[in-house]
């Protein structure tokens, strides 16, 4: 067995669980492995995890002190 066969029969196995380990579907799975696109629903919820964190770590939502939300960038027109 190579490698990417080995992989795909983890793929399948993965999908297989998260579907609750229902039976008979089992050609379904195994063709849903092949595409190396199909995420299974726990990594798709590791991707949003991962992204969310991002996203906090990114727009300095990490607990700065003195960190306020609504300033609001100078104006560009003088207040003349």
């Amino acid at each position: 067995m190579d490698d990417r066969e080995q992989q795909r029969r983890e793929r399948a196995y993965k999908i297989w669980e998260d579907e609750g380990r229902p039976t008979g579907a089992h050609e379904d799975h195994w063709k849903r492995a092949h595409d190396p696109h199909e995420l299974t629903e726990q990594e798709s919820e590791d991707v949003i995890k991962v992204n969310q964190e991002a996203d906090r770590e990114f727009s300095g939502e990490e607990d700065e002190p003195g960190f306020v939300d609504d300033i609001k960038p100078p104006s560009v027109a003088s207040p003349d």
